[in-house]
C-alpha cells in the first residue's frame, strides 16, 4: 500500500467506525500535510482517492466533507416480469415536463443552474465566431454537421479513451432527435422497442408519438435484467432497444462495465439494433468517466446518442449520434427531415470545445454537482421519514426517491399547489410499481434564491407535504 493509499484507509476507518460521521469537515491539505508530516501531493492523492471512492466530497471553496455513502438496496423493480408489448399512449401518464409552468421550480426539470453555466466564455466564444462566420449563415448547413465541430468532438472524447472517426459522427438537433431519428429509421409503427424501467418520461412521450409500443426491462441497483433483455431479442419480440447505461434519469446508477460488454454482445448475437441515450456521460460526479456500451461495439449495432444540453446550455438545442453500421440510413433520414443544424450553434460549439473551454466547464462543475447531490441527499436524510430512500448516484442530475405507501401522484398534486414541481413515479413507467416514488432535480445549489425563494426551501415544503401524508 502507498503512503497515500495507507493515509486514505485511516480516514476510511474513521469513517466506517463513525468516529467521522457523516458531513464532518476534514481538515485543509496544508493543514493535513503538517499533522501527517507527508508532501501536500501525497495529501492531495488521498483525498482524490476518498473522492473517487465516494468516501467523502469537495465543496467548492469549503473543504472537504465525509459524504453519505449509504446504499439503496430495496428500490421497487417491476413486479411482473411479463414481456408482452404495451402502448404507452395508453398506461403512461401525461404527467411529465410541463412546458408551461411559471415561477421558480428547481426541483422538476432535469437540468444546471444558469449560475454553474459559464455564460460569459460562451458569449464571447459566440460574438468572436459570428464575426468570423457571418456569411454562413445565408446558405444550408452540411447536412452531416461541420467538419470543425465533428473533428472537435473526436478529439475530445479521445481524451476520454472513447475514440471515433469525425466521419462517423452526425451531428443532431438534441440526443432527443438523434433518438427520434434512429427509431424512425429503424422500426415501423406499432413495432415494439425493448427500454430500461423505469424510463424517462421524454422516451416514453416521444415512443407514444412515434406509435411504438414497449417492453420494460427491469433496472434495479443492481443493473439491467440481462436475462429479459436476451429473452426479448432471442424471441423476436422487439425490433430494437433504446437502453440509457450511464448515470440512468430517473434511478442515477450507472451500468457495470461487464453489462456494457455484455449488451454489445447481445446486440452482435442477435444482430439487433440498440439505440444508447448517452446525455448524462460527461456528468460523471468522479474523475473517471465511465464508458459508453458503444466503446464495446465493434460490429456497429449501437447507435450512441448524447448532446451538450445536460453540461451547457439547453437552449443551444445541439446533440450527435454515431450510428455505427447504420449510418446510411441515419443519415439519409437526418438529411431529408431536417436539412442540418444550425450553422453557427455549430461553429460556437466547435470553437467552445477546440479553446479549452468546454473542457474546462466540465471539470469545474463536476465537484460542484457532486457537492450538491451530497447536500441534497443529506438535507433528505435528516427531514424525511426514516423508511425513505433515497439513491446514490456517482453521476447526473437527478436523484430518486422512495416513501413505501406514499401515493406521488397525489404528492405531486398537491406540491403544485404550494408552487413545488416533483416528478411522480408513475411518469416513467406503463405499469403501477413506482406510484411511491418520485424524482427531484439536484442542478441548483441549495441555497441559491431566485425571486426570494431557494431549492432549499422548495425541499422543506416538500417534505413537509410528505410527512403530512
Amino acid at each position: 500500500m502507498t503512503l497515500y493509499e495507507s493515509l486514505a484507509q485511516r480516514f476510511i476507518d474513521d469513517i466506517v467506525s463513525e468516529r467521522l460521521p457523516i458531513g464532518s469537515r476534514l481538515p485543509a491539505l496544508r493543514q493535513l500535510a503538517q499533522q501527517q508530516s507527508v508532501s501536500l501531493t501525497t495529501a492531495g492523492k488521498a483525498y482524490g482517492y476518498l473522492e473517487d471512492r465516494g468516501w467523502i466530497y469537495a465543496r467548492p471553496q469549503a473543504g472537504y466533507f465525509v459524504a453519505n455513502r449509504s446504499e439503496i438496496t430495496e428500490f421497487p423493480a417491476l413486479s411482473s416480469h411479463s414481456l408482452t408489448p404495451r402502448d404507452p399512449s395508453q398506461f403512461a401518464p401525461t404527467q411529465g415536463y410541463d412546458s408551461g409552468l411559471t415561477g421558480f421550480a428547481p426541483l422538476g426539470t432535469s437540468l444546471l443552474s444558469p449560475a454553474l453555466l459559464p455564460e460569459a466564455d460562451l458569449t464571447r466564444t459566440l460574438k468572436r465566431v459570428t464575426r468570423r462566420a457571418s456569411q454562413s449563415m445565408f446558405s444550408y448547413p452540411e447536412s452531416q454537421g461541420l467538419s470543425s465541430l465533428r473533428q472537435a468532438l473526436s478529439g475530445h472524447f479521445r481524451e476520454h479513451h472513447f475514440s471515433f472517426n469525425a466521419r462517423e459522427l452526425v451531428i443532431t438537433n438534441s440526443c432527443l432527435d438523434s433518438v427520434r431519428i434512429a427509431l424512425e429509421c429503424l422500426t415501423q409503427p406499432d413495432d415494439a422497442i425493448a427500454v430500461c424501467s423505469p424510463c424517462f418520461s421524454g422516451l416514453l412521450d416521444l415512443l407514444t408519438t412515434l406509435k411504438r409500443k414497449i417492453i420494460e426491462i427491469p433496472v434495479t441497483h443492481e443493473g439491467i435484467d440481462l436475462a429479459a433483455l436476451e429473452k426479448c431479442f432471442a424471441k423476436q419480440k422487439v425490433s430494437a432497444a433504446l437502453l440509457s447505461t450511464t448515470h440512468l434519469n430517473p434511478l442515477g446508477i450507472s451500468l457495470s462495465t461487464q453489462q456494457k460488454q455484455a449488451i454489445a454482445a447481445l446486440a452482435y448475437k442477435y444482430r439487433m439494433p440498440i439505440i444508447e441515450d448517452d446525455v448524462y456521460f460527461e456528468l460523471s460526479h468522479q474523475k473517471d468517466k465511465p464508458l459508453p456500451a458503444k466503446y464495446w461495439d465493434k460490429d456497429g449495432y449501437i447507435l450512441w446518442c448524447s448532446s451538450i444540453s445536460k453540461v451547457l446550455a439547453p437552449g443551444l438545442r445541439l446533440g450527435w449520434c454515431l450510428p455505427g453500421r447504420y449510418f446510411d440510413q441515419f443519415y439519409g433520414h437526418h438529411s431529408y427531415t431536417s436539412m442540418g443544424v444550425n450553422s453557427l450553434v455549430q461553429a460556437c460549439i466547435a470553437e467552445f470545445i477546440l479553446s479549452g473551454d468546454y473542457h474546462k466547464h466540465i471539470n469545474k462543475v463536476r465537484p460542484i454537482l457532486q457537492s450538491q447531490v451530497h447536500q441534497y441527499r443529506q438535507f433528505l436524510t435528516e427531514h424525511l421519514p426514516a423508511n425513505a430512500q433515497i439513491s446514490a448516484p456517482q453521476g447526473g442530475l437527478v436523484l430518486w426517491l422512495r416513501v413505501p405507501g406514499m401515493d406521488t401522484n397525489q404528492l405531486a398534486d398537491e406540491a403544485r399547489k404550494v408552487g413545488v414541481d416533483i416528478r411522480r413515479g408513475s411518469c416513467f413507467s406503463t405499469h403501477q410499481d413506482y406510484n411511491d416514488c418520485l424524482r427531484i432535480n439536484c442542478g441548483w445549489p441549495l441555497e441559491q434564491t431566485v425571486d426570494g425563494d431557494s431549492a432549499q426551501v422548495q425541499l422543506k415544503r416538500l417534505c413537509k407535504l410528505i410527512s403530512e401524508c
